[in-house]
């Protein structure tokens, strides 16, 4: 029972400290992005940068960093688009496509409302991959170990601007 007691004490310290940090972070992110926002439209000057451009610098370049591939953080419709980028030009092979496809079905459960929601498509090609293991299924080991190699390939590499 002591033994308990002190697990449960262990526990509420953790949670104590994660609080006070929590509360630390949302304090300094006040203090530093909500006192330097201004009313829109107040003081009727136009704004710096038009909205549905990009920011770009003196030499007219774009300042907004490339999105990167990550497979264990990105939405179904950023890997349909990062698939359309690789296909077209060359990085992943077509008959690696239909693997790509699935994992991005598999993510939206066939319905668009579920195209922006972030999936671990990471994680879900190795879960395949053990399942196709278990199973000592060797094409689909094949089919989902290429998947793997490939996001592992291409994991944080730019591959569209904003």
């Amino acid at each position: 029972m002591k033994f308990d007691t002190s697990i449960f004490d262990t526990f509420a310290q953790i949670r104590s400290q994660q609080q006070n940090r929590h509360a630390e972070l949302l304090a300094k992110y006040e203090t530093k992005y909500k006192g330097n926002q201004q009313t829109p439209g107040a003081g009727g000057s136009k704004p710096v940068t038009d909205p549905q451009k990009p920011p770009v610098n003196d030499s007219g370049q774009s300042t907004t960093p490339p999105l990167k591939a990550d497979f264990g953080n990105m939405s179904a419709r950023q890997l349909q688009q990062w698939l359309q980028r690789s296909l077209a030009s060359g990085k992943v092979p077509a008959d690696q496509e239909s693997v790509f496809k699935t994992l991005i079905y598999s993510a939206t459960s066939g319905e668009a409302k579920n195209a922006d929601k972030l999936v671990s498509f990471s994680e879900k090609a190795q879960e395949a991959l053990q399942s196709a293991m278990r199973r000592k299924d060797s094409s689909s080991m094949l089919y989902w170990a290429h998947a793997v190699k490939t996001m592992k390939q291409y994991q944080g590499e730019p591959w569209q601007t904003k």
